[in-house]
């Protein structure tokens, strides 16, 4: 396959999401962009796949580059899966879709009861049902195999701040019209032994059964110090170069207010964070807290796969030309040294003026990232429902936030991840989807006992365990324009993509100083094509041949008719009206 046009002004090689952000941000101001990448889908370590997609793509092994003068490293390592259908849901869901079945069966009355109502309203509530209500089919292998093409799996699952760059981002360049978004619904914490649901607004902290009437007092005064304390204050600069231990001990929280903080408000995948970066993460966690809802992050309906082919969408719009399934085998030079173009597997030669290239693809002269790498074990299993299901009328469970610090379950590093329930279209119907991350290197020792002891209340279908490599949280690299090529960074292993966003930004500003950094794209209703202009100048031009009425006759017929009506001359008005209407 012949690629043309054969010159270009920028090559991007990988389709992550720093690099189509830049794709779009280049095209955007009328550059013309090359993007290509060996995998046949788009996003590489920032990719979404179905659970179908993902075993055939394990079973046929990651694509290579038959060159010695550029080659590819496969993003996700360590692949295992371990399919475990139990053929039944869980046992308190088994019971409660028994107990409705036969109830309704004899026709009896139905109570779902709820603590906070009284007596009477759930006397109020109780129906009489005639029909049978059918139970839920069991999850069996077969009805597993054939949701296999549901299941969405995020190689990076990530969360977007309401408030954050990301939205931002997305609202400013008009990029958000190619998205949908749920709200994060839920956060749990691993306290005190048992999985509880965190406080994340004043109202969650004063209705926790789990804290003390003092507790609270204590938890809310510390909030609203790092809520309010300003980061030019003397309070905040005496904290200078202090530990985070020394600030929760200084507002006398318990052990167990710390790991509650730390594990909720403090979103962090350091064992230790300094008292400032306690501080502005609480700051920004709260400012964020009810843009969208009582949480402070959404997630991309169908995973965050959506994200990179979003941009990527835009970016085409403006001309970009992708190509998948294909790659450089190498890079070429000019005499003075710098990037002039890529040769394809192909035998074509390509010519572009800079180049963009992702982490995965390496090169003698452009050699693998090796500082500030940090290994990361992934668990995603399957469940028949929730590990903590609905209890209240109304109450939602699309996507939960899960938080397990270290030791608490056996794990050495804390654990964090995600729940998707079937709303969120990540998991199947009647399907809930649970995704972790911690440190590591062997995910299966890392983190399967952990995964198994929260999962005990329902039945596991699916287990699904792997490794990447992401960049640790702080440890931000500028971007170096070198040869006039530019090569990205890996995933942080942090929330949010304030990162890569900071990462596109600074690149393209190398590659183009003068340019505005993605601005708005103009709405498909406001754009003026020539054809409709031509339209629009022939409408407003009078016909050949019909002599338009002037202005002047047109005012003195309308005050002429205005005059009758007042002169209760009615008859004459009609007799004109009717004369005129025979004509």
């Amino acid at each position: 396959m012949e690629i043309t046009p054969t010159e270009y002004d920028v090559i991007v090689i990988g389709t992550g999401i720093t690099e189509c952000i830049i794709a779009a941000a280049c095209s955007r101001i009328g550059k013309t962009v090359l993007h290509l990448d060996i995998n046949r889908f788009y996003g590489e370590q920032w990719s979404s796949f179905t659970l179908t997609g993902l075993e055939n793509f394990a079973k046929e092994g990651p694509p290579s580059i038959n060159s010695e003068l550029f080659s590819y490293r496969h993003f996700m390592q360590n692949l295992t899966f371990k399919e475990t259908p139990s053929g039944q849901p869980s046992q308190e869901n088994q019971k409660l879709d028994q107990a409705k079945h036969e109830n309704a069966q004899k026709g009896e009355k139905t109570k779902i009861q709820d603590d906070s109502e009284s007596p009477e309203q759930i006397n109020e509530k109780e129906e009489t049902t005639t029909e049978a209500i059918p139970l839920k089919p069991s999850w069996t292998s077969e009805r597993l195999q054939k949701s296999k093409r549901r299941v969405n799996i995020d190689v990076t699952p990530k969360l977007c701040y309401s408030a954050g760059r990301m939205v931002d981002l997305l609202r400013s360049s008009n990029c958000s019209r190619y998205l949908e978004f749920k709200a994060v619904n839920r956060s749990f914490v691993h306290y005190q032994g048992e999985l509880i649901q965190a406080p994340c607004n004043r109202e969650q902290v004063f209705n926790c059964k789990h804290l003390k009437v003092l507790e609270k007092r204590i938890m809310m005064k510390f909030v609203t110090f790092a809520l309010q304390v300003g980061e030019e204050s003397e309070e905040f600069l005496e904290w200078d170069k202090k530990e985070d231990m020394d600030l929760y001990r200084s507002f006398k929280l318990t052990d167990g207010l710390i790991n509650l903080v730390r594990a909720s408000l403090v979103v962090s995948s350091k064992e230790t964070v300094s008292a400032h970066e306690v501080i502005r993460s609480i700051k920004h966690y709260l400012k964020n807290i009810g843009i969208y809802g009582s949480m402070p992050f959404i997630c991309p309906i169908y995973g965050a796969g959506e994200l990179p082919q979003a941009f990527a969408r835009f970016s085409a719009v403006f001309g970009s030309i992708y190509v998948l399934d294909i790659a450089p085998t190498e890079l070429s030079y000019d005499e003075s040294g710098k990037f002039s173009g890529v040769t394809l597997q192909t035998g074509q030669k390509l010519t572009g003026k800079y180049c963009v290239v992702s982490p995965n693809y390496t090169s003698p002269s452009l050699p693998s990232p090796t500082e500030g790498l940090v290994s990361v074990s992934h668990a995603v299993y399957l469940t028949a429902s929730s590990i903590k299901p609905k209890t209240k009328p109304g109450e939602q469970d699309d996507v939960s936030i899960l938080h397990i610090l270290s030791r608490c379950l056996g794990n050495p590093r804390p654990v964090s991840g995600f729940e998707f329930g079937p709303r969120s279209m990540l998991p199947a119907e009647d399907m809930y989807m649970i995704h972790l991350t911690t440190p590591g290197h062997d995910p299966t020792t890392d983190l399967e006992s952990v995964v198994d002891k929260i999962t005990d209340n329902t039945a596991v279908l699916y287990k699904l365990f792997f490794t990447t490599q992401m960049s640790a949280e702080g440890w931000n690299v500028d971007p170096v324009l070198d040869k006039n090529i530019i090569r990205t960074t890996f995933p942080t292993y942090c929330a949010g993509y304030s990162e890569c966003i900071e990462e596109a930004r600074k690149s393209f500003s190398l590659l183009y100083p003068d340019e505005e950094f993605l601005p708005a794209a103009p709405n498909p209703e406001d754009i003026k094509w020539p054809d409709e202009e031509e339209t629009e100048e022939l409408e407003t031009q009078p016909q050949a041949g019909v002599e338009a009425t002037p202005q002047e006759e047109v005012e003195e017929i309308s005050e002429k008719l205005v005059d009758d009506l007042d002169n209760g001359a009615t008859e004459g008005v009609a007799e004109r009206g009717a004369v005129a209407g025979s004509d």
